[in-house]
């Protein structure tokens, strides 16, 4: 069960802000401010405004306060929780890169937070007293969708009974200098749209609170959904550039459906990948209507409106799911003005919002090195 949700996002912070802003069609993409950029082109990105850059771990400054509003939207005070049996499971791809980029010009870092990657994790895992795993999983820009995925498995295994999942990434020069070397970015995130050029980046952390069914049951706990199903797949195909034919996507979403048991007729939503550089979109396009048959269920990206938040992305994208299955509404997809040919078969929503009624939506992730995760996740009975 899923009975917390919090967000940092570059809409703002909170659950609501998030919503109102994808309902709105509001794009958060601004020129660089957070640090110097003028020799970096391009240098649109989606900044988190409303937190101060002052935290050399931002990425764990997001966890930390996507986990916080997480665990108070779920009405639960973690000392509650016997401590060996609360855990962390928080994807990224950067982790404490500006405590790294310290510590390599010379100043003191002491202790875990040393190793970039553990930071957030660490982080969130101290300052609640986890003594369950605490664990970073590595699907690349797949690890928020993994990382739920995770919790999920270890509720059922019996490992823990409350698991505070899902991602955080920050924005700094070495990410945006990164992938604008593989001239992957470009000055506008424009999902499935005809005209788009390539990603645009973004930052934030998204928490969800994975708890077992009758630790919730005990407390009268409110359901956010239920994580019904999870999936991953490797394309092995290219280091940096997906299949083509998105056999790796589809098989992440056919394994996921397989362990909800739910056929795909059933799905009443997708939020996909979308990251809007010409290759992704379009494999998935072709392992979407794969899976599910040309133009038979909703879809729609965020990454117009936070831009592609990397290991944060898959935690962002199934909360957006919950919000579809509680209000049956679909955000629009913002920056989609003419749906590009290659993506004709897919039914996206886009220039405004749609009422529709969901009880169940997947949400989808694709990665570098070929790696894929998605997540079934059911409405709230």
């Amino acid at each position: 069960m899923i009975t917390g949700c919090g967000v940092v996002s570059p809409l703002g912070s909170g659950l609501q802000a998030f919503w109102e802003g994808l309902l709105a069609g509001r794009s958060a993409v601004r020129p660089i401010a957070g640090f110097p950029a003028d020799d970096l082109e391009p240098r649109a990105v989606a900044e988190v405004r409303d937190v101060p850059r002052t935290d050399p771990d931002r990425a764990g400054a997001f966890a930390l306060e996507a986990a916080t509003q997480a665990l108070a939207d779920a009405g639960l005070d973690p000392a509650s929780v016997d401590p060996r049996r609360l855990a962390v499971a928080l994807g990224t791809t950067l982790g404490g890169m500006l405590l790294f980029e310290r510590w390599l010009d010379g100043d003191a870092v002491d202790g875990l937070e040393r190793v970039p990657y553990y930071a957030p994790a660490v982080r969130v895992g101290r300052r609640f007293g986890c003594r369950g795993p605490v664990v970073t999983p590595q699907l690349a820009c797949a690890s928020g969708t993994q990382a739920i995925a995770l919790a999920a498995d270890w509720v059922r295994a019996g490992r823990a009974d409350v698991v505070l999942a899902g991602g955080a990434d920050l924005l700094c020069r070495f990410v945006v200098a990164g992938f604008n070397c593989l001239r992957a970015t470009a000055e506008e995130a424009r999902p499935f749209d005809a005209a788009r050029r390539g990603l645009v980046l973004g930052e934030g952390g998204a928490v969800v609170v994975v708890e077992d069914a009758e630790h919730a049951a005990r407390r009268h706990a409110r359901l956010r959904g239920t994580v019904l199903g999870v999936g991953a797949a490797a394309d092995a195909t290219h280091m940096t550039a997906p299949d083509r034919e998105g056999r790796g996507a589809a098989r992440a979403i056919v394994a996921a459906l397989g362990d909800a048991d739910v056929a795909p007729a059933r799905v009443g939503f997708v939020s996909a990948h979308g990251t809007g550089t010409p290759y992704n979109d379009a494999m998935e396009a072709v392992a979407l209507t794969r899976v599910f048959g040309p133009r038979n269920v909703p879809v729609n990206s965020i990454k117009g409106a936070i831009g592609h938040t990397l290991g944060a992305a898959g935690a962002f994208e199934a909360i957006l799911c919950l919000q579809v299955l509680a209000a049956g509404v679909v955000p629009p997809t913002a920056g989609l003005a003419t749906v590009d040919a290659a993506c004709a078969d897919l039914d996206l929503v886009y220039g405004a919002p749609r009422a529709h009624a969901v009880d169940t939506a997947v949400s989808t992730s694709s990665g570098f090195a070929g790696v894929n995760a998605a997540l079934v996740l059911g409405r709230a009975r």
